[in-house]
């Protein structure tokens, strides 16, 4: 029996065919390039950008491999055979998640719905991709393990089923371990970008990397949740909502630039806004539970908003990656190597502020009016320092016909794609002269084969061009 989640990918699937088919134009298949033009419109600076090969991320998930490392030292590992890990004493059922093309926030959902309980008894330790093949740990409170045992997917398996103490908690992990393919296509005959490549690899081994906040935290493929946050913390939460519905992003589609200038000039008609944004309940999750609301209560912009309370937290912290970006970047263009850290904005501290206080002025929001987050509890202002460089511990780099395979490991909270983009222009969309196959990378690196995973995961281990 499919999943309610499978149902209704297929359904939009469907009505996409259906729109591409009278409106070509407006699924054209593009290519997007993480170059220093696209990146610098997030803050983020990186020199000889433009002397770097391009190169295929996240063809397909199994190209990006994530495998999570407990605190305690642990390693996750995505192969589907379990470890024969033994029941303790507790009440909490603990077991490996293993996935693919589904966020770790999606899984946690059909779980709820598989186990018929609620989300927050489902836990984990951090937030992995959805278009990639992963391992982490969740925690499952108050469910019995033989109803644990029963649950698979398509997109997930579960194994090492053990009973336990505790729960997961957010944040409680040591890193992750990533195996990625960056598929290569003319520019792997270019032997001097390839040769600048390489170089820059040893380079970030021994010097580091800069630890910007990379693509992702912007909200892909829209990239632009920072604004929303402004409007936020501007006090403006309509505005917010309305951005949420209706701002064109960066990388989305024409067909849902123009749905989305259709569907707001609907309101403040909330229920034919509604009516519209249900016609695709996986493109707008967010902007479905705040229209929702407003159905309800049209006037009550902040009740809207803490219906997607946890989206709201990563706009704000999206609004502070963007200004810790560009501050790296001023000292990087300027030639002056960044302090070994920096805060971020989001401080009670007004020393905290200061670096910023040029950008935050430009913007509008200085000095800060924390009294305008006050509603969403979640939003802890609070001193964090962020470390400007990090370095990897790199296991091996392989150059293959498809094109460069790398396995490396990285502390918790730091972006893999920035890692790979100081040696790298990174592409999305449409698909460029590219070996297509299937590759084991974990094989090719000597990391034992992936073999079972891969066939566990054949139908939904498909190129990005198939998926939605």
């Amino acid at each position: 029996m499919k999943s309610d989640l499978i149902h209704l990918k297929a359904l939009e699937m469907e009505k996409l065919a259906k729109e591409k088919a009278l409106k070509p134009e407006l699924f054209p298949e593009t290519t997007w390039v993480d170059d220093r033009e696209t990146l610098e419109k997030l803050g983020i600076h990186i020199p000889g950008k433009d002397n770097l090969p391009r190169a295929f991320l996240k063809f397909m998930p199994s190209d990006f491999i994530v495998e999570e490392t407990s605190l305690d030292g642990k390693q996750t590992n995505i192969s589907i055979i379990g470890d024969g890990v033994g029941d303790e004493e507790g009440g909490t059922v603990y077991a490996t998640l293993i996935k693919c093309g589904l966020s770790t926030i999606e899984a946690v959902e059909e779980l709820s719905k598989l186990l018929e309980t609620t989300k927050d008894k489902i836990q984990y330790a951090g937030i992995k991709d959805k278009d990639a093949l992963t391992a982490q740990i969740l925690s499952f409170r108050g469910i019995p393990k033989e109803r644990v045992l029963s649950i698979k997917s398509p997109h997930f398996i579960l194994k090492d089923i053990h009973a336990g103490k505790g729960v997961m908690q957010k944040g409680t992990l040591k890193g992750n371990k990533f195996t990625i393919l960056l598929r290569i296509g003319e520019d792997i005959h270019d032997e001097t970008k390839m040769k600048n490549a390489l170089e820059a690899v040893k380079r970030v081994e021994q010097n580091g990397f800069y630890n910007f906040f990379y693509l992702q935290r912007f909200g892909a493929p829209r990239l632009n949740n920072y604004k929303w946050a402004l409007s936020i913390l501007k006090g403006d939460y309509e505005k917010a909502i309305r951005g949420l519905i209706a701002d064109a992003g960066l990388r989305e589609i024409p067909y849902f630039i123009e749905r989305r200038k259709e569907i707001i000039s609907l309101a403040p008609n909330w229920g034919m806004v509604l009516e519209r944004l249900n016609e695709f309940p996986l493109i707008f999750p967010s902007e479905i539970k705040v229209v929702e609301h407003l159905v309800d209560k049209p006037q009550d912009f902040v009740g809207a908003l803490l219906k997607i309370e946890e989206q709201v937290n990563l706009w704000v912290s999206a609004l502070a990656s963007y200004l810790y970006n560009r501050k790296i970047s001023s000292y990087i263009m300027a030639g002056i190597e960044p302090p070994k850290s920096l805060p971020l904005f989001t401080s009670a501290d007004k020393n905290d502020w200061l670096p910023y206080a040029d950008d935050m002025e430009s913007v509008g929001i200085f000095p800060p009016n924390w009294n305008n987050l006050r509603p969403f509890r979640s939003i802890i202002i609070t001193k964090r320092d962020i470390m400007t460089k990090d370095r990897p511990e790199i296991f091996g780099v392989e150059v293959v016909n498809e094109g460069i395979i790398v396995s490396f490991s990285l502390g918790k909270g730091e972006y893999a794609t920035t890692f790979l983009s100081h040696f790298l222009n990174l592409l999305n969309g449409k698909p460029e002269n590219l070996h297509t196959e299937i590759v084991d990378t974990k094989k090719v690196l000597g990391e034992g084969d992936s073999e079972k995973t891969l066939d566990y995961f054949q139908s939904v281990n498909l190129p990005k061009a198939i998926n939605l």
